[in-house]
């Protein structure tokens, strides 16, 4: 599949998100949606990751992967609903692999539950089971017009005779609210209830559905859709937006119903994150081209007050980016800075002035809570850390243990494209607040498999060039605290 292809190097998923480590890496995501008679019907959709699974010859002599799940969902300690199915790969005659998507469909009734999803590799032998567990929270459908949980597709196909669909149509899921340049649609599916009770049966009204920004709720460009449909138990809504041309920022995906008189009846939003960068180049020609009349990087009159606003961005910048603002922080020149600096948000947000705003209140965080004797908050690791991927989730600080180096450890529910990932930050030097990046789980960034014994060489040197693992209490401790965020 196109779409979950993404998935392996971006590995999103609904938050909250406690897996434990284990061979096979799976996203998972619930949606509720409702049967006329306003029983809730729960699905939960998970792929299983490529990269993460082998492969083997089946009895047919094609290479094949093959998964066991196990999903659970509980209430208060009972088993309400189960599910244990063998998920089978594409047959191939090599051994590349792709991602398997599966689905499981529960009928439950309103309440709170916990859901537990377990998945093994069948393939390996190995005996590592990947967990995900997470609360689930079923709502009673209101007994006035509702819509239901939006549901992101890759693709949304007339369903075959005998196949299990939602009013005739088969929505892929998507597992992602982030989308990269290269999708250029976003299709989703999404149901409202009870018109017919409010408006009456078959009386008419107005079915919108639109992308807003995130911030000011207003609808973006041309990306509204309405119709006029009858009032019906259930009114599927089947649709897609071509966002080729739609740039990075933060949207809700808004679906409304309206009476013929324009009242608002009900409401859903849904989040989605694009990542498109568009408009300005940064060669000399494009900005020197740049009008800055009522722009408000104009407005800087100081060279080293922007020469500094311009290095503090370098934590969020590409590495072209980099260079720029390396090249301006030395020439000085103030027309440059400007137009780099404004084309640099203009890229980035429909609204360039609040997005540095908003980026340099997190910058002047930064500067008081990491900056040290040596480093401004923002170049420091931390502050680079919270800059680049925001505050962290939870942050374990010890730094006060007898046989290590002060340490602490951060863990994201999403950093950047990827979910359920940890830093660990130390200080070598026992007296600044410059602690060091040890480890990441984050790609690109440092990774250190010797980063608990790195933090217990405090007392013992690492004398050989592969250290023993640390068995003390310490180690054992800090290691718990890595794999157990808390």
């Amino acid at each position: 599949m196109r779409v979950l292809a993404f998935l392996s190097a971006l590995v999103l998923v609904a938050w909250p998100y406690r897996p434990i480590k284990a061979a096979v890496e799976t996203v998972v995501e619930s949606r509720t949606f409702y049967a006329p008679d306003g029983s809730p019907l729960v699905e939960v959709n998970m792929a299983f990751l490529a990269g993460t699974m082998t492969t083997m010859a089946n009895e047919r002599g094609f290479m094949q992967a093959r998964v066991e799940v196990i999903t659970v969902i509980e209430q208060d300690g009972v088993v309400k609903a189960f599910g244990k199915t063998e998920v089978l790969g594409p047959e191939r005659l090599d051994s590349l692999q792709v991602d398997l998507l599966h689905q499981e469909f529960f009928q439950l009734s309103p309440g709170n539950y916990d859901l537990f999803v377990e998945a093994r590799d069948l393939v390996s032998g190995d005996t590592a089971v990947s967990r995900y567990n997470a609360p689930l929270a079923v709502g009673e459908l209101p007994p006035g017009i509702s819509v239901s949980d939006v549901l992101f597709a890759e693709r949304i196909m007339p369903a075959q005779e005998g196949e299990r669909s939602k009013y005739g149509y088969v929505p892929v899921p998507l597992l992602s609210d982030y989308f990269p340049s290269e999708l250029k649609t976003l299709n989703f599916y999404a149901e409202v209830y009870h018109t017919d009770k409010v408006i009456g049966p078959d009386s008419l009204f107005l079915l919108s559905y639109q992308i807003e920004s995130f911030e000011s709720k207003t609808v973006f460009g041309p990306y509204k859709r309405s119709t006029r449909v009858k009032g019906k138990p259930v009114e599927p809504v089947i649709a897609e937006f071509d966002i080729a041309q739609l740039p990075s920022g933060n949207y809700v995906l808004a679906i409304e119903a309206k009476d013929r008189s324009g009242n608002l009846l009900t409401r859903k939003e849904q989040f989605f994150q694009r990542n498109n960068p568009v408009s300005y180049n940064y060669d000399l020609q494009s900005m020197d081209q740049l009008d800055l009349e009522g722009k408000f990087s104009g407005a800087f009159t100081n060279v080293d007050s922007l020469a500094e606003h311009i290095a503090s961005l370098r934590p969020i910048a590409d590495p072209l980016e980099a260079k720029i603002i390396d090249d301006r922080y030395k020439d000085r020149d103030l027309d440059l800075m400007k137009r780099f600096f404004y084309s640099f948000w203009g890229n980035r947000s429909t609204d360039p002035e609040k997005a540095w705003a908003d980026y340099h209140a997190e910058v002047i965080k930064v500067n008081k809570l990491y900056g040290c004797r040596v480093l401004k908050g923002y170049e420091s690791d931390r502050g680079r850390v919270y800059l680049k991927y925001g505050p962290p989730n939870t942050m374990m600080d010890r730094l006060n243990e007898m046989d290590t180096y002060p340490y602490t450890i951060w863990h994201y529910y999403r950093a950047g494209k990827f979910t359920n990932r940890r830093f660990v930050f130390y200080q070598p030097d026992m007296v600044s607040n410059c602690f060091q990046l040890l480890n990441s789980e984050v790609p690109g960034e440092q990774q250190n498999p010797q980063w608990n014994q790195i933090l217990h060489s405090r007392n013992t040197p690492m004398n050989n060039v592969q250290a023993a693992p640390v068995n003390t209490l310490g180690g054992e401790r800090a290691l718990e605290f890595y794999n157990d965020p808390r």
